[in-house]
Protein backbone atom coordinates (compact mmCIF):
# COMPACT_ATOMS: atom_id res chain seq x y z
CA UNK A 1 0.00 0.00 0.00
CA UNK A 2 1.13 3.55 -0.70
CA UNK A 3 1.65 6.11 2.07
CA UNK A 4 -1.52 7.92 1.02
CA UNK A 5 -3.55 4.70 1.21
CA UNK A 6 -2.16 3.94 4.68
CA UNK A 7 -3.01 7.47 5.84
CA UNK A 8 -6.52 7.25 4.36
CA UNK A 9 -7.11 4.01 6.26
CA UNK A 10 -5.97 5.57 9.52
CA UNK A 11 -8.20 8.60 8.99
CA UNK A 12 -11.19 6.38 8.35
CA UNK A 13 -10.55 4.49 11.59
CA UNK A 14 -10.12 7.82 13.39
CA UNK A 15 -13.53 8.96 12.17
CA UNK A 16 -15.06 5.85 13.69
CA UNK A 17 -13.16 6.36 16.96
CA UNK A 18 -14.43 9.89 17.45
CA UNK A 19 -17.96 8.89 16.49
CA UNK A 20 -17.94 5.97 18.93
CA UNK A 21 -16.53 8.14 21.73
CA UNK A 22 -19.02 10.94 20.92
CA UNK A 23 -16.20 13.44 20.52
CA UNK A 24 -17.04 16.69 18.81
CA UNK A 25 -16.45 16.89 15.06
CA UNK A 26 -17.68 19.56 12.65
CA UNK A 27 -20.74 18.95 10.51
CA UNK A 28 -19.11 20.66 7.52
CA UNK A 29 -17.48 17.78 5.59
CA UNK A 30 -14.65 19.94 4.24
CA UNK A 31 -13.81 21.22 7.72
CA UNK A 32 -14.05 17.68 9.09
CA UNK A 33 -11.61 16.43 6.44
CA UNK A 34 -9.06 19.04 7.53
CA UNK A 35 -9.57 18.20 11.20
CA UNK A 36 -9.16 14.45 10.76
CA UNK A 37 -6.06 14.96 8.62
CA UNK A 38 -4.42 17.07 11.35
CA UNK A 39 -5.44 14.72 14.16
CA UNK A 40 -3.98 11.82 12.18
CA UNK A 41 -0.72 13.70 11.64
CA UNK A 42 -0.58 14.64 15.34
CA UNK A 43 -0.87 10.95 16.24
CA UNK A 44 1.64 9.87 13.58
CA UNK A 45 4.02 12.80 13.02
CA UNK A 46 7.26 12.78 11.08
CA UNK A 47 9.92 11.43 13.44
CA UNK A 48 13.54 12.57 13.27
CA UNK A 49 16.29 10.41 14.77
CA UNK A 50 13.69 8.35 16.58
CA UNK A 51 12.01 11.34 18.22
CA UNK A 52 8.47 12.45 17.43
CA UNK A 53 8.12 16.23 17.83
CA UNK A 54 5.43 18.38 19.32
CA UNK A 55 2.89 19.71 16.86
CA UNK A 56 0.01 22.16 16.59
CA UNK A 57 -2.66 23.17 14.10
CA UNK A 58 -5.66 25.48 14.01
CA UNK A 59 -8.49 24.25 11.82
CA UNK A 60 -10.94 26.99 10.98
CA UNK A 61 -14.17 27.47 9.03
CA UNK A 62 -14.07 29.46 5.81
CA UNK A 63 -13.14 32.67 7.60
CA UNK A 64 -9.56 32.69 8.84
CA UNK A 65 -8.91 33.03 12.60
CA UNK A 66 -7.41 36.52 12.57
CA UNK A 67 -9.37 38.01 15.47
CA UNK A 68 -6.79 37.10 18.10
CA UNK A 69 -6.37 39.83 20.70
CA UNK A 70 -2.65 39.56 21.36
CA UNK A 71 0.64 40.02 19.50
CA UNK A 72 0.59 37.48 16.68
CA UNK A 73 2.32 37.06 13.33
CA UNK A 74 0.84 35.33 10.30
CA UNK A 75 3.69 34.24 8.06
CA UNK A 76 3.36 34.27 4.28
CA UNK A 77 4.49 30.76 3.37
CA UNK A 78 4.32 31.16 -0.40
CA UNK A 79 4.47 27.78 -2.13
CA UNK A 80 6.06 25.91 0.79
CA UNK A 81 4.25 22.55 1.03
CA UNK A 82 2.21 21.47 4.05
CA UNK A 83 4.72 18.72 4.89
CA UNK A 84 7.36 21.39 5.50
CA UNK A 85 5.03 23.77 7.36
CA UNK A 86 4.13 21.02 9.78
CA UNK A 87 7.76 20.76 10.86
CA UNK A 88 7.69 24.45 11.87
CA UNK A 89 4.58 24.16 14.06
CA UNK A 90 5.48 23.22 17.63
CA UNK A 91 1.97 23.46 19.10
CA UNK A 92 3.19 25.90 21.70
CA UNK A 93 3.97 29.21 20.01
CA UNK A 94 3.63 28.23 16.35
CA UNK A 95 0.73 26.54 14.57
CA UNK A 96 -0.25 25.55 11.07
CA UNK A 97 -3.48 27.32 10.13
CA UNK A 98 -5.77 25.36 7.84
CA UNK A 99 -9.05 26.91 6.72
CA UNK A 100 -11.72 25.75 4.32
CA UNK A 101 -11.33 27.39 0.92
CA UNK A 102 -7.96 29.06 1.58
CA UNK A 103 -4.28 28.19 1.59
CA UNK A 104 -2.36 26.92 4.57
CA UNK A 105 -0.48 29.42 6.72
CA UNK A 106 1.76 29.57 9.75
CA UNK A 107 0.87 31.63 12.82
CA UNK A 108 3.33 32.55 15.60
CA UNK A 109 2.45 33.86 19.06
CA UNK A 110 4.66 35.78 21.44
CA UNK A 111 3.90 33.36 24.29
CA UNK A 112 3.21 29.68 24.67
CA UNK A 113 -0.20 28.14 24.08
CA UNK A 114 0.80 24.67 25.23
CA UNK A 115 -1.22 24.60 28.45
CA UNK A 116 -4.84 23.51 28.49
CA UNK A 117 -6.11 26.87 29.76
CA UNK A 118 -4.35 28.80 26.98
CA UNK A 119 -5.57 26.35 24.34
CA UNK A 120 -9.12 26.92 25.55
CA UNK A 121 -8.74 30.69 25.30
CA UNK A 122 -7.29 30.27 21.81
CA UNK A 123 -10.28 28.19 20.69
CA UNK A 124 -12.74 30.67 22.19
CA UNK A 125 -10.94 33.65 20.60
CA UNK A 126 -10.71 32.16 17.12
CA UNK A 127 -13.58 29.70 16.85
CA UNK A 128 -11.04 27.20 15.52
CA UNK A 129 -10.42 23.57 16.44
CA UNK A 130 -7.05 23.43 18.22
CA UNK A 131 -5.03 20.26 17.64
CA UNK A 132 -1.84 19.74 19.69
CA UNK A 133 0.62 16.92 20.10
CA UNK A 134 1.96 17.36 23.62
CA UNK A 135 5.40 16.64 24.99
CA UNK A 136 4.49 13.19 26.32
CA UNK A 137 3.03 12.17 22.97
CA UNK A 138 -0.60 12.73 23.94
CA UNK A 139 -2.87 14.47 21.45
CA UNK A 140 -5.32 17.13 22.62
CA UNK A 141 -8.29 18.47 20.68
CA UNK A 142 -9.81 21.70 22.00
CA UNK A 143 -13.17 22.82 20.61
CA UNK A 144 -15.91 25.27 21.54
CA UNK A 145 -17.74 22.36 23.16
CA UNK A 146 -14.98 20.70 25.15
CA UNK A 147 -11.57 19.06 25.30
CA UNK A 148 -10.71 15.56 24.14
CA UNK A 149 -7.35 13.96 24.91
CA UNK A 150 -5.86 10.81 23.39
CA UNK A 151 -3.22 9.20 25.61
CA UNK A 152 -2.00 6.70 23.05
CA UNK A 153 -4.62 4.13 24.05
CA UNK A 154 -8.00 5.80 24.50
CA UNK A 155 -9.83 9.11 24.31
CA UNK A 156 -11.04 11.08 27.34
CA UNK A 157 -13.19 14.18 27.15
CA UNK A 158 -14.59 16.94 29.34
CA UNK A 159 -16.62 20.13 28.79
CA UNK A 160 -15.10 23.59 28.82
CA UNK A 161 -15.18 25.46 32.11
CA UNK A 162 -17.56 28.06 30.65
CA UNK A 163 -20.10 25.27 30.02
CA UNK A 164 -19.59 23.86 33.53
CA UNK A 165 -20.08 27.31 35.08
CA UNK A 166 -23.38 27.67 33.23
CA UNK A 167 -24.61 24.42 34.81
CA UNK A 168 -23.38 25.32 38.30
CA UNK A 169 -24.81 28.86 38.37
CA UNK A 170 -28.40 27.89 39.28
CA UNK A 171 -27.11 26.05 42.36
CA UNK A 172 -25.28 29.19 43.54
CA UNK A 173 -27.88 32.00 43.36
CA UNK A 174 -26.39 35.42 43.87
CA UNK A 175 -22.81 34.27 43.25
CA UNK A 176 -20.52 36.66 41.39
CA UNK A 177 -20.60 35.30 37.79
CA UNK A 178 -17.06 36.47 37.02
CA UNK A 179 -15.66 34.84 40.14
CA UNK A 180 -17.66 31.68 39.45
CA UNK A 181 -16.32 31.48 35.88
CA UNK A 182 -12.74 32.00 37.08
CA UNK A 183 -13.02 29.51 39.92
CA UNK A 184 -14.37 26.84 37.57
CA UNK A 185 -11.68 27.64 35.00
CA UNK A 186 -8.97 27.38 37.65
CA UNK A 187 -10.38 24.08 38.93
CA UNK A 188 -10.91 22.56 35.47
CA UNK A 189 -8.14 23.87 33.22
CA UNK A 190 -5.40 24.48 35.78
CA UNK A 191 -5.78 22.07 38.71
CA UNK A 192 -7.55 19.36 36.73
CA UNK A 193 -5.28 19.66 33.71
CA UNK A 194 -2.23 19.46 35.97
CA UNK A 195 -3.64 16.48 37.91
CA UNK A 196 -3.37 18.49 41.13
CA UNK A 197 -5.81 17.23 43.76
CA UNK A 198 -7.24 20.05 45.85
CA UNK A 199 -10.25 21.37 47.76
CA UNK A 200 -11.42 24.98 47.62
CA UNK A 201 -14.06 26.38 49.98
CA UNK A 202 -15.88 29.41 48.59
CA UNK A 203 -17.92 31.45 51.04
CA UNK A 204 -20.62 33.24 49.10
CA UNK A 205 -21.41 36.00 51.60
CA UNK A 206 -18.29 37.11 53.42
CA UNK A 207 -14.92 36.14 54.88
CA UNK A 208 -14.36 32.40 54.52
CA UNK A 209 -12.12 32.33 57.60
CA UNK A 210 -15.19 33.04 59.75
CA UNK A 211 -17.05 29.92 58.64
CA UNK A 212 -17.74 27.21 61.18
CA UNK A 213 -16.27 23.75 60.93
CA UNK A 214 -12.74 24.84 60.03
CA UNK A 215 -9.54 23.62 61.63
CA UNK A 216 -6.55 25.96 61.40
CA UNK A 217 -3.99 23.83 63.24
CA UNK A 218 -2.01 23.13 60.04
CA UNK A 219 -3.14 26.17 58.05
CA UNK A 220 -0.65 28.38 56.24
CA UNK A 221 -1.14 32.07 55.51
CA UNK A 222 -0.14 33.27 52.04
CA UNK A 223 -0.04 36.71 50.42
CA UNK A 224 -3.50 37.72 49.16
CA UNK A 225 -4.30 36.13 45.81
CA UNK A 226 -7.30 37.31 43.81
CA UNK A 227 -9.22 34.69 41.82
CA UNK A 228 -10.95 37.42 39.82
CA UNK A 229 -7.52 38.09 38.27
CA UNK A 230 -6.17 35.23 36.13
CA UNK A 231 -2.61 36.49 36.70
CA UNK A 232 -2.90 35.10 40.24
CA UNK A 233 -3.77 31.58 39.11
CA UNK A 234 -0.16 30.40 38.73
CA UNK A 235 1.03 30.99 42.33
CA UNK A 236 -2.15 29.48 43.75
CA UNK A 237 -1.76 26.42 41.53
CA UNK A 238 1.80 25.97 42.75
CA UNK A 239 0.74 26.38 46.38
CA UNK A 240 -2.08 23.84 46.13
CA UNK A 241 0.26 21.34 44.51
CA UNK A 242 2.31 21.41 47.74
CA UNK A 243 -0.28 21.78 50.52
CA UNK A 244 -2.96 19.30 51.54
CA UNK A 245 -6.43 20.12 52.89
CA UNK A 246 -8.42 23.15 51.68
CA UNK A 247 -7.92 26.71 50.47
CA UNK A 248 -10.45 29.34 51.51
CA UNK A 249 -11.97 31.87 49.08
CA UNK A 250 -14.06 34.77 50.32
CA UNK A 251 -17.03 36.36 48.58
CA UNK A 252 -14.71 38.71 46.66
CA UNK A 253 -12.40 35.95 45.41
CA UNK A 254 -9.53 36.58 47.83
CA UNK A 255 -7.40 33.66 49.08
CA UNK A 256 -5.15 34.26 52.10
CA UNK A 257 -4.95 30.83 53.74
CA UNK A 258 -4.42 27.23 52.58
CA UNK A 259 -4.01 23.92 54.40
CA UNK A 260 -7.29 24.27 56.31
CA UNK A 261 -8.91 21.14 57.74
CA UNK A 262 -12.62 20.64 56.98
CA UNK A 263 -14.49 19.32 60.01
CA UNK A 264 -17.92 17.71 60.02
CA UNK A 265 -20.69 17.19 62.53
CA UNK A 266 -21.87 13.88 63.89
CA UNK A 267 -25.10 14.38 61.98
CA UNK A 268 -23.45 14.86 58.60
CA UNK A 269 -21.15 11.90 59.23
CA UNK A 270 -24.22 9.79 59.90
CA UNK A 271 -26.33 11.12 57.03
CA UNK A 272 -23.73 11.28 54.24
CA UNK A 273 -22.06 8.10 53.07
CA UNK A 274 -18.37 8.12 52.06
CA UNK A 275 -17.86 9.16 48.45
CA UNK A 276 -14.59 8.40 46.66
CA UNK A 277 -11.78 9.38 49.04
CA UNK A 278 -11.35 11.46 52.16
CA UNK A 279 -11.20 14.77 50.27
CA UNK A 280 -14.55 14.28 48.54
CA UNK A 281 -16.28 12.88 51.62
CA UNK A 282 -15.07 15.73 53.82
CA UNK A 283 -16.24 18.27 51.23
CA UNK A 284 -19.75 16.82 51.05
CA UNK A 285 -20.14 16.60 54.82
CA UNK A 286 -18.70 20.07 55.40
CA UNK A 287 -21.06 21.58 52.79
CA UNK A 288 -24.01 19.97 54.59
CA UNK A 289 -23.02 21.70 57.82
CA UNK A 290 -22.15 25.08 56.25
CA UNK A 291 -24.99 26.22 53.97
CA UNK A 292 -23.37 29.50 52.89
CA UNK A 293 -20.36 27.83 51.24
CA UNK A 294 -19.64 25.67 48.21
CA UNK A 295 -16.70 23.30 48.02
CA UNK A 296 -14.86 22.66 44.75
CA UNK A 297 -12.94 19.37 44.83
CA UNK A 298 -10.48 18.34 42.13
CA UNK A 299 -9.28 14.75 42.19
CA UNK A 300 -5.70 13.79 41.37
CA UNK A 301 -7.14 12.29 38.18
CA UNK A 302 -8.44 15.69 37.09
CA UNK A 303 -12.19 15.32 37.72
CA UNK A 304 -14.13 18.21 39.31
CA UNK A 305 -16.85 17.77 41.95
CA UNK A 306 -18.83 20.65 43.43
CA UNK A 307 -20.45 20.09 46.84
CA UNK A 308 -23.35 22.21 48.04
CA UNK A 309 -25.77 21.50 50.92
CA UNK A 310 -24.33 18.00 51.28
CA UNK A 311 -24.98 17.05 47.66
CA UNK A 312 -23.03 17.00 44.44
CA UNK A 313 -23.97 19.67 41.92
CA UNK A 314 -24.64 18.29 38.44
CA UNK A 315 -21.89 19.65 36.21
CA UNK A 316 -22.62 17.50 33.15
Amino acid sequence: MSDSEVSAGRVQRLRHELRDEQIWAPADPELADLLFAELDYARHPHAHEGTAPRYGALIAPRERPTTIVEPVSFIDVGTVPLAVLRRLADGRSSFVVRAVGSGDRLVCFDRTREFESSAVHLALATGAFVVQRLGQGWVRLTTLDGIATWDGIRWAKKPLSVRIAERIAPALPGADPVLLANLVEFSTHWLGAGRVGAAIVWRLDGDARELGGLGFGSAVEIPPLDLTDRIHFAPLLNALSQYDRAALVDANGCVVVVGVHLQSSERSRHDIEPFRGTRHTSALRFSADVPNAAVFVVSSGGALTVARHGRRVDIG
